[in-house]
């Protein structure tokens, strides 16, 4: 009898199903090739959605935003509030130097879609950045209520 309780328990335990590993994985924070998008995040405007995020280069090369696109297709143009403009400046492209953060703020550097779909406060939209030379950076974009000023999590930060 004592022999059958350790090999019952040692059975028991292989029928166990297996806890998965933890991911270190945080969907406000995306890495490829040397570049870091860190918590994308919107606000609807009366003239479409003003996207916000931080982009971090880590590489050892220079990185360039372009813009980006919307999953359904939709144009996300690099423009900048100038103090001395009446309205956003469209911008073609902005370097990154290696090592450098920079980040798009209200106020200052963002990524406008003029065309936006409907959104509200809660939503998340599917897009990428595109970031020469690592290319196309898959993010997911928070829609936060208009008037808001910074992602509630950025405190987070990684």
């Amino acid at each position: 009898m004592r022999h059958i309780a350790p090999t019952l328990l040692a059975v028991s335990l292989l029928s166990l199903p297996l806890a998965a590993p933890a991911q270190e994985t945080d969907p406000h924070i995306t890495e490829v090739d040397g570049a870091r998008v860190l918590y994308a995040w919107a606000v609807p405007e009366d003239d479409g959605l003003q996207v916000y995020m931080e982009i971090e280069n880590t590489g050892s090369v220079g990185l360039l935003l372009t813009g980006g696109e919307t999953a359904d297709g939709g144009t996300l143009a690099l423009r900048d509030t100038e103090v001395t403009a009446a309205a956003p400046v469209d911008l073609s492209e902005f370097p990154i130097a290696p090592g450098v953060s920079i980040d798009l703020v209200p106020g200052g550097m963002y990524l406008a879609l003029d065309d936006a779909p409907d959104l509200s406060e809660g939503d998340r939209l599917n897009a990428h950045i595109e970031l020469d030379p690592v290319g196309d950076v898959e993010i997911e974009i928070d829609i936060l209520a208009p008037g808001t000023r910074d992602h509630p999590d950025a405190g987070h930060r990684q």
